[in-house]
């Protein structure tokens, strides 16, 4: 392979994996912040939900026993289009009241006995998980003296940004391939100029050494 063709294709691996990282980092970037936007929304509803429920719990009363709860949790529910559903339950994970908007809402993921200890300990008391469709965040409701009175459970519907994410993904490699493609008559015109002045260095190697030999040049 001649000069010029090596320095050409090396030319061509270079863009293109430039253009490759920076889809990725694009996208990578893009399905951060849309994970970030559902993530504020529902510490939004976490917070608000968990200061009402707590200002009760203070006052020395159990979650069993609070009357307007239901209320509460069906008044956060409407914060927000894309919440499933809120649910309290007790520190075995338990049940209490919950308010949803359609009974297809996936049960909450509670945290055991022994995951709160261990959650205790490190002093997280908040967590979120997402899987296929959907978002989950939870947060311990603890008393005044620390202890345990249970747990707050907010699921989100993230089918909407999981299609976003991947529409994003196909119309940022499409546009890749459209600045490649646009990139390439650019390459074609620099391999052309190297291929001729390749040529004429070329041209001056062979009168060289004619007239190291004492021949005419050419």
């Amino acid at each position: 392979m001649k000069l010029s063709s090596k320095i050409g294709l090396s030319l061509l691996l270079v863009l293109a994996s430039a253009l490759s990282m920076t889809t990725v980092l694009n996208y990578l970037r893009f399905d951060q912040t849309l994970h970030t936007l559902l993530t504020q929304r529902m510490n939004v509803i976490i917070n608000e939900t968990g200061q009402d429920i707590l200002a009760v719990i203070d006052l020395g009363l159990r979650l069993e026993n609070m009357e307007n709860l239901q209320p509460i949790l069906t008044r956060r529910l409407s914060m927000a289009h894309n919440i499933e559903s809120v649910a309290v339950l007790d520190c075995n994970g338990m049940p209490i009241s919950a308010a949803a908007k359609s009974s297809d809402a996936p049960p909450p993921k509670i945290r055991t006995r022994d995951q709160m200890t261990e959650i205790s300990a490190r002093s997280n008391d908040r967590w979120i998980d997402f899987v296929p469709g959907h978002a989950i965040a939870g947060q311990i409701l603890r008393d005044s003296l620390g202890l345990c009175a249970g747990q707050l459970i907010v699921t989100a519907n993230s089918q909407t940004s999981d299609e976003k994410i991947a529409h994003a993904w196909l119309e940022m490699w499409k546009s890749a391939a459209i600045g490649m493609m646009m990139i390439i008559p650019t390459l074609g015109v620099l391999f052309v100029l190297m291929r001729r002045r390749h040529r004429v260095f070329e041209e001056l190697n062979v009168d060289l050494a004619r007239a190291i030999v004492g021949e005419a040049p050419l």
